[in-house]
């Protein structure tokens, strides 16, 4: 007897409505559900953005290569979605009344809109991630055919536990008491609310939990909690990824030659999920609620015993991936640099090596009457870090019990239709199908360029090989300067 899909067999002429569609991960959804499932209807809330209405963004979206596998196989899949007008910072999400009412026909709500940012003010991180829950799960109370409500937190809403759990954690305050402050409150006031807790992203994704907890008795409703997220492991396209956030940013900046210090600590473990295994445990989690447990309500989306890598190994992997096989175009400098673990000399280290730099090559170009950008580039590299260090520089424990049994559970087919395990995993073949993909579709660099950028590359160590006997010998000749000088007196 051949195995049945039974996990396609639960979204199989169904209506599914999408928040963050236009985001990393929910785009991975949309084009996973539409590929391997026969799903009736995709409503998709999306906002108009810079001149272009929803419509405009969700082509913009099918044109992204993420979708060519889809459309080679099933072209008239795309048609099933619709957007929906809206904006999840706005009372009902900014969704028209006739569009209420057309969402109520919805089986199941995948709510994965979010603001990632970790320098939000309480208020903006509480409108993005918090109200914007609460308005999902009164729409939810709404829809009389509902299944399943799906709501995409983080493994980090709760740092201060030394050990996750499949299980709820009280908030760090009153989420009903935070939304109506934010709506009257005083600004200050509003500030003061974060406490000890480390940043105004776990801060409102931890109260975003806790309003889901609190209607589970009402809807059915489950919690899904990725760590970091990252490129894609097999599909559609290995190493596929739509924003240099994270891991593949440092590579990307470090490979140009912009990066020359980063602190962490290099041997705490990264616990990283690649984005096709991430959208397959919310499916297998969906359809593992509704068939098999559900008592069942939080599902860990972590790498815990899967695959353990330091963040130094991943580091020194993908340096040597880009020094000799998948070299960028345009590196300014040859790509060097180093993990601190000491915060003072990270500072230092950027200051004089990436910072300094950046003014002095600005002020070339100011002078050749060309815009400045090394320096905002800086900028937002230190930004980007210093979110970047919140991961790296902590210990994070994350139990994931039920994977195991969720497992045991799927059949040989859904097993590789739905892939959630690290099973073949191999940390450079991986990383370097990244680093080729951020080349191609994020940086739009040609494989042809590539014996170019290798020649570039070695021009590049040269100099940096003759800068640094320079230096030695400048600093060499100083000491020995001011050693004549100190002789004289003895």
């Amino acid at each position: 007897m051949v195995d049945s899909n039974r996990i396609s067999d639960i979204f199989k002429d169904k209506t599914i409505f999408i928040t963050g569609a236009t985001g990393f991960l929910g785009k991975v959804l949309v084009e996973k559900i539409l590929r391997c499932t026969e799903v009736k209807k995709l409503y998709l809330l999306v906002r108009s953005k810079k001149g272009k209405s929803p419509q405009e963004r969700l082509e913009d979206i099918f044109s992204n290569m993420l979708f060519d596998v889809l459309k080679s196989q099933n072209p008239s899949s795309l048609k099933k979605c619709q957007t929906i007008s809206g904006d999840i910072t706005q009372d009902n999400l900014g969704i028209s009344t006739p569009n209420l009412l057309l969402l109520q026909e919805v089986d199941f709500i995948f709510h994965s809109a979010a603001s990632t940012r970790f320098d939000d003010s309480v208020k903006t991180a509480v409108k993005f991630n918090t109200k914007s829950t609460k308005c999902l799960l009164d729409l939810a109370e709404k829809c009389p055919k509902l299944k399943l409500f799906i709501h995409i937190s983080t493994a980090y809403a709760f740092p201060n536990v030394k050990v996750l759990y499949e299980k709820p954690y009280n908030p760090p305050k009153n989420p009903h008491e935070v939304l109506d402050m934010t709506k009257f409150g005083k600004d200050e006031d509003i500030e003061g609310l974060l406490g000890d807790v480390p940043n105004t992203y776990t801060f409102s994704k931890a109260l975003a939990e806790a309003l889901v907890v609190e209607k589970m008795d009402e809807i059915p409703a489950i919690i899904v909690r990725p760590s970091v997220v990252c490129p894609t492991m097999v599909e559609p396209i290995p190493g596929w990824v739509n924003n240099l956030q994270g891991p593949m940013g440092l590579f990307v900046g470090a490979g140009k030659g912009i990066i020359r210090s980063m602190y962490m600590k290099g041997d705490s473990y990264a616990d990283f999920v690649p984005a096709d295994l991430a959208i397959n445990g919310m499916l297998v989690a969906s359809w593992y609620y509704l068939s098999q447990d559900k008592t069942t309500r939080f599902y860990h989306l972590t790498a815990s015993s899967e695959y353990n890598f330091t963040w130094e190994e991943l580091i020194t992997t993908g340096k040597s991936i880009i020094y000799n096989e998948v070299p960028f175009n345009g590196v300014v400098w040859y790509p060097g640099g180093s993990i601190k673990k000491l915060r003072w000399v990270h500072d230092l280290c950027f200051l004089l090596f990436q910072l300094l730099p950046a003014i002095f090559i600005d002020t070339i170009l100011v002078l050749l009457r060309y815009k400045p950008i090394l320096y905002q580039i800086q900028r937002r590299i230190q930004k980007g870090n210093d979110v970047f260090e919140y991961y790296t520089n902590r210990a994070w424990n994350f139990s994931n019990m039920k994977a195991d049994e969720i497992r045991k559970s799927m059949n040989e087919i859904e097993k590789k239709v739905y892939k959630v395990d690290g099973k073949g995993f191999d940390l450079r073949d991986y990383l370097k199908k990244c680093i080729w993909c951020v080349r191609r579709n994020n940086l739009k660099e040609p494989d042809e360029t590539v014996p170019a950028a290798k020649r570039h590359m070695k021009v590049m160590w040269a100099l940096d090989i003759t800068f640094k006997v320079l230096l030695v010998v400048v600093l060499l000749y100083y000491c020995y300067h001011w050693y004549q000088i100190i002789a004289r007196f003895f």
